[in-house]
This record gives structure tokens, C-alpha cells and sequence, in this order.
């Protein structure tokens, strides 16, 4: 979408994705650790990124296709 792709076939899989992966909280699970820490002693987990990115995107996403405004206007 950062490029001008909004109606690619790739973004609209990647909406379909989170669309697909939320779940009966609104939210998307997200068991895996999201940052290194240090390997093999401790894992980061920020608990945020889980909510805020696919929401993020999601908005992203609707916004450009209602505006049929393929070009960003400000960075993302």
C-alpha cells in the first residue's frame, strides 16, 4: 500500500489473512516472542504489536480504497 499497490492481488491476501486470523476478541493471537532479547536467556514479547499493526494496516487498507486514492500522502 506504501507503494501505490492498494488494489494489488498481494494486499488484498494479506487483508483477507488478517481478516481470517482475528478472533472472537477483535484481536489477533500472536503466541510467538516479537523481539530477540537476549537468545537463549530472555525473549522480549511487546503486547501491543499484536493489536495495534493488523489494525493499523486494516484502516490503512479501507481508507485508500474508499478515497481510490492509490498514492500515500504522507509516508505510511
Amino acid at each position: 500500500m506504501a507503494a501505490g499497490e492498494v488494489h494489488n492481488p498481494s494486499v488484498e491476501r494479506g487483508v483477507d489473512y488478517l481478516l481470517q486470523r482475528q478472533d472472537e476478541t477483535g484481536f489477533w493471537p500472536e503466541p510467538q516472542f516479537t523481539a530477540t532479547g537476549f537468545p537463549r536467556v530472555f525473549y522480549l514479547r511487546y503486547h501491543g504489536y499484536a493489536k495495534y499493526f493488523p489494525l493499523w494496516a486494516l484502516a490503512r487498507y479501507r481508507n485508500l480504497s474508499e478515497s481510490d486514492d492509490s498514492q500515500p500522502r504522507f509516508g505510511m
